[in-house]
């Protein structure tokens, strides 16, 4: 309850702002979303819900945009577990040899 406050306090509170977050939120700019996209994202986050997350790899796939994502049931907000680290930094470098086209790039 006290990370409310401290985030209410940074970002402004859903009563007193709610349609600023709603201009601001990216569901409501998924279209302007051209780059192929890579989300991880850890499925216990008390910060951004993986619903959230979910729902902007739904409408992303809905219009056609290329979106990949990584889920990790055991993580929260950052990604703390070796195992996961490794499992993220392949799943970033292999996205990048996909969707980057470098002349020359060789697979290590």
């Amino acid at each position: 309850k006290w990370r409310r406050h401290l985030r209410e306090a940074e970002y402004g509170s859903l009563e007193r702002d709610l349609e600023l977050f709603k201009r601001i939120s990216p569901i409501h700019h998924i279209e302007r979303i051209s780059a192929p996209l890579l989300i991880i994202h850890g499925a216990n986050d008390p910060r951004v819900p993986v619903d959230e997350a979910e729902q902007i790899v739904s409408k992303l796939k809905s219009i056609g945009r290329h979106v990949e994502y990584v889920r990790f049931e055991d993580e929260g907000h950052g990604i703390s577990k070796i195992r996961n680290r490794v499992t993220a930094n392949n799943a970033i470098g292999e996205f990048f040899e996909r969707t980057i086209a470098w002349p020359n790039m060789r697979t290590a």
